[in-house]
């Protein structure tokens, strides 16, 4: 038995652990990309730029990587030769050379893979140490910038006062210098060639743009996207004149901008009447869009209105603070004059976005948040205050955080929402395409996409996440904690013993809501096409078609769970200590789940058969895994439990075919000829359509005399009927035929009679 142990640890030699020569290439590059880290830190007064506390940051990242394959390759390794050593038993004096060098070799290669263990863990450590100091360096970095002070707003309004010459000077010198309206006089020809060329693209995309949103007018489709289209192109007939006129000079300019080498304020100032019209149409779209396109925010009109005027004067601040940045950063205008700019500057786009925000209290889900529109406008009073006091850096980082949240917040919106309106119209099928894709899968009208709430889910999961990642980096998030974040989404993070990996877990949810679409597919393929050719029974083919969906669903959840991570022994354990709750707690779950199980297998009942059971007589609807859909006449749906349908009396009427028997009673006046009535109801029966007459099996239509009654001569007529469920519908037609033929035949229906006789007391 050793010995062929030892012939199983020879042939997994080549598969052994031991110390990857590649492995040690990358952790000995990984020392020295450490060893430079730390000795810019050794001296803790030396000063390091942001942008090598950047790059050592990324370096920190790719040490720590290695470390943990270090250590895990490692640790594996040496669990590798303990079960081997194992395996070969406890040493003794009688052991042969071969099994002496192989324990000796298993021994050296712990060893070594023990002492690169130590090694990585202990570069791990030094890595965590210079991390640390690392954000300690760049908050102190962030922290010495942004409370940097400058002079105050007092000291800037009085150098202006005190210096008026100064600003005149320095605007007539930006114009001869760095205007660029030299350029504009050395290329008038090409430039009016150019307007002109805009003027016919403009009256061709006017054209297209009206036939395109007339077209989508007339369109029956509906829906969130629809209603954008038509706005957006609403808008864009509006906007297009100035949108592109500005394009095309902003790209004239910027070409001459890239040849010269040299900055115009003019290409500058186009490239700003640009923007300010993309975001002009971007507000008029959104907030008050242009005729025939309809609102589609929850903001009332009045509101709406009002909030678009806000933010078009918004967009003309952003407009003058572009120009004036440009213009600041392509001349030397003096100190004084631009710090008093930047302060009036600030002060009035904190003024109308603390406006803007105020009225986000109209909003549906913002409105009712009187915290976080509190929060906002309290900070953007911090920023102008800052600002008066000379700490613009601050003012300015409050003021990015603050309004970069903001449009954070409406462009994850906008997207979340589109994406779940196409869902929606995918559901509704309300494009023609649609409706062709829905009818490709087999899908009828009014259902859903198998795993459609999956996919929200998912890209809801995802767009969030996002949303929280880009917040926390616009307000200033330390890169270590970002990379680690990202790190802990994509490699995973422990709780307690159990490893969650946020990155599988969404690739589950997406596998997952995929596999159910394929499974709601075959199940339709399958009722439609695969088995319409068989000779299989309607009740096999629907237990086929149910079994075959819990298969499904049952294989794309445990791939599902396998793809985020989850072991299937785990699983099993999980299930065997949840055995005894489900034994106790949810046996009546459980006993239903397995009945439907032998509902599926059994077939005692099919879906359109006529049963009753326990007081509940109608058809069966549908039979699902836990209970059962049986509609009354009433067109009342009843779920019944399985449990029940397998446990009680159930009388099926069309258990092995559709053929049912109806007895329709009938009592005639004493002294009628019975052989006359005879007559009569059988000539009824076999002028019904539905009666059975000629049949090799069954009998046909006879009649009972029944009994001598205290009123009448009763009689039965009893006959059999193709279709079970339709007797009622049957006996009323005999009824109403059979009333009619004795009242046509003389023969009259007696009612009970009683005498009374009445005694008088003279009698008594």
């Amino acid at each position: 038995m050793r010995f062929f142990i030892l012939i199983l640890l020879v042939l997994s030699s080549s598969l052994s652990y031991a110390v990857d020569p590649l492995l040690s290439l990358r952790i000995g590059e990984a020392e020295n990309k450490l060893k430079v880290i730390e000795d810019s830190f050794a001296d803790p007064q030396s000063l390091v730029q942001p942008e090598v506390l950047q790059e050592f940051q990324s370096q920190q990242m790719f040490i720590k990587h290695i470390s943990n394959q270090c250590i895990a390759i490692n640790e594996k390794a040496i669990n590798k030769s303990a079960d081997d050593l194992d395996l070969l038993g406890p040493q003794s004096l009688s052991e042969t050379p071969d099994v002496i060098n192989k324990r000796e070799s298993l021994n050296q290669s712990m060893l070594s893979n023990a002492q690169q263990l130590a090694s990585c863990r202990l570069l791990l450590l030094r890595t965590h140490e210079t991390m640390e100091i690392t954000s300690q360096r760049q908050q102190l970095a962030l922290t010495s910038e942004l409370l940097a002070k400058k002079k105050p707003l007092y000291d800037n309004l009085k150098n202006v006062i005190l210096h008026p010459t100064q600003i005149f000077s320095a605007s007539v010198g930006f114009l001869e210098a760095e205007a660029g309206l030299k350029n504009i006089a050395d290329h008038w020809v090409q430039l009016v060639l150019i307007i002109g060329l805009s003027l016919i693209l403009i009256v061709v995309v006017k054209r297209w743009l009206k036939a395109s949103l007339k077209s989508r007018c007339a369109s029956d489709q509906q829906g969130y996207f629809r209603h954008f289209q038509i706005s957006f192109l609403a808008c864009l007939n509006r906007f297009l004149v100035s949108l592109i006129l500005t394009s095309v000079l902003s790209l004239y300019f910027l070409y001459y901008l890239l040849v010269d080498n040299t900055r115009y304020f003019v290409a500058l100032f186009f490239c700003g009447f640009f923007l300010y019209t993309l975001l002009s149409l971007t507000i008029r779209v959104l907030l008050n869009p242009c005729p025939p396109g309809k609102k589609f925010t929850r903001l009332s009109e009045d509101v709406s209105a009002l909030l678009a005027r806000r933010l078009r004067l918004l967009s003309k601040l952003l407009l003058a603070g572009f120009l004036m940045y440009t213009a600041l950063e392509i001349h030397q205008f003096p100190e004084l004059i631009t710090a008093l700019l930047r302060n009036i500057y600030l002060f009035l786009l904190v003024l109308n976005l603390i406006w803007a925000i105020w009225l986000l209290r109209f909003y549906e889900g913002v409105g009712n948040i009187l915290l976080l529109r509190s929060l906002m406008i309290v900070g953007l009073i911090g920023c102008l205050v800052a600002d008066w006091l000379g700490y613009s850096n601050l003012a300015m980082y409050i003021l990015l955080a603050i309004t970069g949240s903001i449009l954070l917040w409406i462009i994850t919106t906008f997207i979340i929402r589109i994406w779940t309106d196409f869902l929606d119209s995918m559901d509704e099928g309300r494009a023609p395409w649609q409706q062709r894709f829905r009818s490709l899968i087999g899908l009828k009208s009014g259902e859903f996409i198998p795993g459609s709430i999956w996919f929200r889910f998912t890209f809801a999961i995802i767009g969030w996440s996002i949303f929280l990642v880009a917040f926390l980096r616009i307000w200033g998030l330390p890169d270590t904690i970002l990379i680690t974040l990202k790190d802990s989404v994509i490699d995973g993070f422990n709780i307690g013993t159990v490893r969650i990996e946020p990155l599988k877990i969404i690739f589950a949810l997406l596998t997952f809501a995929i596999m159910l679409s394929i499974v709601g597919w075959v199940k339709r393929r399958m009722d439609k096409s695969w088995l319409s050719r068989s000779r299989m029974d309607r009740g096999s083919k629907e237990a086929m078609i149910s079994l075959t969906g819990y298969f499904g669903v049952a294989v794309a959840f445990l791939i599902g769970l396998s793809i985020a991570g989850f072991e299937l022994a785990n699983i099993a354990l999980i299930a065997g200590a949840l055995s005894v709750g489900i034994g106790f707690g949810l046996q009546n779950i459980v006993n239903n789940f397995i009945s439907g199980v032998i509902l599926l297998f059994e077939r005692p009942i099919k879906t359109g058969d006529w049963i009753e059971v326990g007081g509940t007589e109608g058809y069966v609807k549908k039979i699902s895994i836990r209970s059962t859909q049986i509609q009354t006449f009433d067109r009342a749906d009843i779920m019944v439990p399985n449990s029940e349908l397998i446990s009680s009396q159930v009388t099926n009427w069309m258990f092995r075919d559709s053929i049912g028997r109806i007895i329709v009673p009938i009592g005639v006046a004493y002294g009628t000829d019975p052989e006359k009535v005879k007559e009569i109801l059988l000539d009824i029966a076999y002028q019904h359509d539905s009666i059975i007459t000629k049949s090799p099996i069954l009998a046909k239509p006879w009649v009972f005399f029944k009994e001598f009654g205290d009123s009448s001569l009763n009689f039965e007529l009893r006959c059999f009927i193709k279709v079970a469920d339709d007797r009622k519908v049957v006996t009323s037609d005999i009824n109403f035929k059979l009333e009619k033929a004795l009242r046509k035949a003389g023969i009259e229906i007696p009612f009970p009679q009683r005498d009374v006789h009445i005694i008088s007391a003279k009698e008594t």
